[in-house]
């Protein structure tokens, strides 16, 4: 299967504002989504997965866009402590 990749906007901010090192980890580890990582779902929410890396977290969703293609949507990165308290997440359109 192919995965097609979106970070938001939102996430990208968080991630352009962490060190050079820590940047590229977070993006090698969204890039491994959803055959590496520490992943686990969201209960309640439909879709809705988080990522641990290191001390941080990402939200994502993952749908089906056809048999052979999956859309990755990295809704939003924060500290570990910060993710789950203010997400809101939109539909994958």
């Amino acid at each position: 299967m192919t995965y097609k990749y979106n970070i938001r906007k939102k996430a990208m901010k968080f991630i352009r504002k962490q060190e050079k090192k820590q940047q590229e980890r977070l993006l090698k580890a969204i890039y491994a989504l959803p055959i590496l990582g520490n992943i686990k779902k969201i209960s309640g929410k439909n879709n809705l997965y988080r990522l641990r890396a290191s001390d941080f977290r990402l939200l994502f969703e993952m749908s089906p866009k056809s048999d052979k293609i999956a859309l990755i949507d990295v809704t939003n990165a924060d500290n570990r402590g910060q993710i789950y308290k203010y997400s809101t997440v939109r539909p994958v359109t």
